[in-house]
């Protein structure tokens, strides 16, 4: 079975994300979210070269990134089980938070 492990950053990101819904829209709108998330990041380590390279946002750094709603999910594709580092929200400064957090 193919395994991920969210790294601390993502964890926190999703946390985040959860507290967001549950305080804006409520328990059923955060749960389906996380859910959402979860059946993501079991695809992608099903099928880690799901993702795309963005050498715009992440340079030469072996990251790719996965969309999920209005999100960004990133991983280390040559990781076994696949880290997932970071889930930003699209709009944001993506490079910037990639270079703050030294991905």
């Amino acid at each position: 079975m193919s395994r991920y492990v969210l790294m601390p950053a993502a964890r926190e990101d999703l946390a985040d994300i959860r507290d967001y819904y549950l305080q804006e829209a409520g328990y059923r709108i955060a749960r389906r979210l996380v859910v959402e998330f979860v059946q993501s990041f079991r695809f992608l380590a099903r099928t880690p070269g799901a993702g795309h390279i963005r050498l715009d946002l992440a340079e030469a750094r072996p990251i790719l990134f996965w969309p999920m709603r209005d999100y960004l999910i990133l991983y280390k594709p040559a990781t076994n089980p696949l880290e997932l580092l970071a889930i930003f929200r699209g709009s944001r400064d993506v490079p910037a938070l990639i270079g703050h957090r030294q991905l």
